[in-house]
């Protein structure tokens, strides 16, 4: 070794020779070095771990500075001006950052049987252009690549579990990194950039032109988040099963990203924040994948498709907030609750479809989505949170499901379409400013037999001239509610009342009709059908009186009757073993129908029908209104209030035919 070393100091004095020189030393227990000047080659020779050894000049960069040779150790140095190296088979490995500073290094091809590529091997190895591990190799370090500014190139082998933050910092050539399919952890923002190497755009962004696919296997798991940015189109490819030990795994990757991000079959889950701003323009999850992660898609701005699979049970909060492109989205049936914020800020977004089983949606779940022009909320629904819908606009009527229980604050405020609005019969609280700003309220409609709960500003912003509807036995408790009793009241029947009051009498083929009055109709218009065709159309008044009428052909006869509260009126002529349909209006004094109610009903001999909702077919008699005008009855209308009289279509009027008399429906005799 000492005639060795005496060897390289004698020939390093002789400054300015342009003789081809090989300087030797030694770089470990059992390895040594050669490096030849003429070629800027070195030969490695020996086996075990590469060490950096005190009388190795090749690296010691102190020995050289403090020698007399200071002026021309970047001549001869030989890391200054290597270009290519050749490493034994019997290398196992490197003690620390063996390459560093290797400026003219182009090439270096590592043996099998190296495990671990330690920190900042190659850094700053600005001419090295291709890299190819073998599958020996488990671990590469942090830096271990860093400012490698001109590498196109790294393939990593197949045994690489472990890639260390900054690995591939400024290496903005970079268009292929491959790495293997036990890929466990990138640990950190392995493509970063810093302004003194990366070429950066306008807005100091990093741009790495990756153009390879970047598949993340089901191993994969990331102890840090991997923030980067790519120029050109990879495809990158999630088909991890174990959650990352941090969020926002791809954070920041969206400067000039328009590739595709694909989800594998072996997905499970989405991890929360995995895309959080990250630049794709599709997302389709498989099928087996259960949840998506809070935040998993947020502000990703370029997301206009999502295709959720029938096996999703959860979407956590926030998970698509700020996707401003996405314009309609299906929710599966086994989810059972939109979170807090899950579609906040979707501004695109035009049509929701939740399943009936959904039984929560969180706070501002769906505020800021300004042209949602639809909502139906679940059967199943019990609560809606704050906010949760606030700022619909092209929305004019709401029904809440009799589950719901409670409404959060400011649940549907600024609603300024929201016209017409039911409340189901278990909401026991409604928030303070649900219905904010919702002016154009003109009715509502309460199925609860109590008043539910609410504050001075729950209400407040809803037009005093708004109509109330409520249970009949629930109107004294409205009025008397410092916020409810405040609106016009009307009732609003039972629907399944309506149903059972059309009663058919099969020997006379005749139907009644029965439904309480609306203090607000001006009149009423029914509408009978058979086959889909008009069988007959009727007008009548508030009090049930007969304004107009059209029968249908083979239809002749037309009875109707008055009871306080009630309308109730008599369709004769209908045809045995028939059904019918109908349409009823109550309509203001415009003509506009205030309540429309639809309903069937059929006539004896109809096949399977004998009983109607539950009830035997009885007929009921016309009850014909006194004259307050009278001081008497006219003779003969207690028989006909008794229901022996009868009714009779006179030349367009409707008479009472009483024995050999004939009175109008006022009481008065018609001579």
């Amino acid at each position: 070794m000492k005639n060795r070393f005496s060897f390289l100091m004698a020939t390093l004095l002789l400054a300015g020779s342009t003789y081809a020189t090989v300087y030797e030393g030694v770089c470990g227990e059992h390895l040594t070095w050669s490096y030849d000047t003429e070629t800027a080659h070195m030969t490695i020779e020996g086996y075990g771990v590469l060490k950096n050894t005190v009388d190795s000049l090749w690296w010691n960069k102190q020995v050289i500075q403090a020698s007399s040779w200071a002026t021309s150790y970047k001549t001869y140095y030989p890391y200054n001006s290597c270009k290519t190296i050749s490493l034994p088979e019997g290398l196992t490995g490197f003690s620390g950052a063996t390459f560093r500073d290797w400026w003219n290094l182009t090439a270096c091809e590592i043996p099998d049987g190296v495990t671990k590529i330690p920190a900042n091997l190659f850094e700053k190895c600005y001419k090295l252009k291709e890299v190819k591990l073998p599958n020996s190799v488990d671990t590469v370090g942090q830096y271990a690549f860093a400012n490698c500014t001109t590498m196109v190139k790294c393939d990593l082998g197949k045994g690489v579990k472990y890639i260390g933050q900054m690995a591939f910092m400024n290496c903005y050539s970079l268009n292929s990194v491959r790495w293997s399919d036990c890929l466990e952890v990138i640990d950190g923002s392995i493509f970063d950039g810093e302004p003194n190497y990366a070429e950066y755009d306008q807005n100091g962004v990093a741009t790495i032109p990756l153009r390879d696919t970047l598949f993340f296997p089901a191993t994969f798991r990331s102890s840090k988040q991997i923030s980067w940015c790519i120029h050109y189109s990879p495809v990158i490819v999630w088909n991890a099963k174990n959650p990352p030990t941090s969020s926002s795994v791809f954070y920041n990757l969206y400067s000039y990203w328009n590739g595709d991000f694909i989800f594998g079959p072996d997905v499970e889950f989405v991890p929360a924040k995995l895309c959080q701003q990250v630049r794709m323009k599709k997302v389709v999850l498989p099928e087996g994948c259960k949840y998506i992660g809070a935040g998993a898609f947020a502000s990703n701005n370029s997301l206009d498709t999502v295709i959720l699979p029938s096996t999703l049970t959860a979407i956590h909060q926030e998970a698509f907030k700020g996707c401003s492109k996405i314009k309609h989205i299906a929710i599966p049936e086994k989810v059972t609750a939109i979170n807090s914020s899950t579609f906040n800020g979707c501004t695109a977004l035009t049509r929701v479809e939740m399943p009936d089983g959904v039984s929560t949606i969180g706070d501002n779940a769906f505020s800021g989505c300004p042209n949602l022009d639809s909502i139906v909320l679940p059967k199943e629904l019990t609560m809606i949170g704050g906010s949760a819908f606030s700022g619909i606009k092209l929305q004019d009527s709401l029904v809440i499901p009799d589950k719901v229980v409670s409404i959060g604050t400011n649940a549907f405020e600024n609603w300024s379409s929201l016209k017409e609005l039911s409340i189901g019969k278990n909401v026991v609280l409604i928030g303070d400013n649900a219905f904010k700003g919702d002016s154009a309220i003109t009715h509502i409609t309460v199925w609860a037999v109590n008043p539910p709960a609410v504050s001075e500003g729950t209400l407040a912003d809803i037009p005093d001239s708004a109509w109330l509807s409520v249970l009949p036995d629930s109107r004294k408790l409205y009025r008397q509610h410092p916020y409810w009793g405040r609106f016009r009241m009307n009732e609003e029947p039972d629907s399944a009342m309506i149903q059972r009051t059309v009663i058919v009498d099969p020997g006379e083929t005749t139907a009644n009709f029965t439904w309480p009055t609306d203090s607000a109709a001006s009149s009423y218009q029914i509408d009978i059908y058979k086959d889909g065709a008009v069988f007959c159309k009727l007008t009548l008044g508030p009090k049930g009186q007969l304004l107009g009428i059209a029968f249908a052909k083979g239809s002749n006869e037309q009875k109707t009757s008055d009871l306080p509260y009630t309308l109730s009126f008599m369709v004769t002529g209908l045809n045995v073993a028939s059904r019918y349909n109908y349409v009823l209006s109550a309509l203001d004094k415009t003509g506009k129908p205030l309540h429309v109610y639809i309903g069937a009903f059929a006539t004896i001999g109809f096949p399977g029908v004998v009983i109607l909702e539950g009830f035997e077919v009885i007929p009921t008699p016309p009850v014909i209104p006194r004259n307050p005008e009278a001081k008497d009855d006219p003779e003969g209308i207690e028989e006909v209030r008794a229901g022996k009289g009868r009714l009779k279509m006179v030349n367009g009027q409707l008479l009472i035919i009483c024995g050999d008399k004939i009175y109008t429906l006022t009481g008065q005799e018609v001579k």
